[in-house]
């Protein structure tokens, strides 16, 4: 839960670059934070299933926070004309943190099965 309030926060830093080019840095550091989370509760709890346990719960955190009331850090498709950067971020952020959990899961995968040997 802490993954998801912490990584929407920090998914909306942007800096554009040139004119009007948005970089997305935020959502780049809210992906690790994720991947380090769903890592770390993996491997130190010894069980695979914590560490997607971390994203589920992250997951529905950041799908709550998108749903209820007027949210200033979750933008839908519908902004990109009118705000690309932060409507970029959003998308991002909520349909790409699977990306560094699968990741992570795997790494994880690989160190517990070294430690079972």
């Amino acid at each position: 839960m802490a993954a998801g309030l912490f990584g929407t926060s920090i998914q909306a830093s942007i800096t554009y670059v040139g004119n009007d080019i948005p970089l997305v840095w935020g959502v780049g550091l809210a992906w690790l934070l994720l991947g380090v989370l769903v890592y770390w509760a993996a491997v130190s709890s010894s069980k695979l299933w914590a560490g997607a346990l971390g994203f589920i719960g992250c997951y529905v955190t950041v799908g709550l926070i998108s749903y209820v009331g007027n949210d200033q850090l979750i933008l839908g498709m519908q902004y990109y004309r009118f705000l690309p950067g932060p409507t970029l971020a959003s998308a991002l952020w909520m349909y790409g943190m699977v990306i560094p959990s699968v990741i992570a899961l795997l790494c994880a995968l690989r160190v517990l099965r070294k430690q079972r040997r």
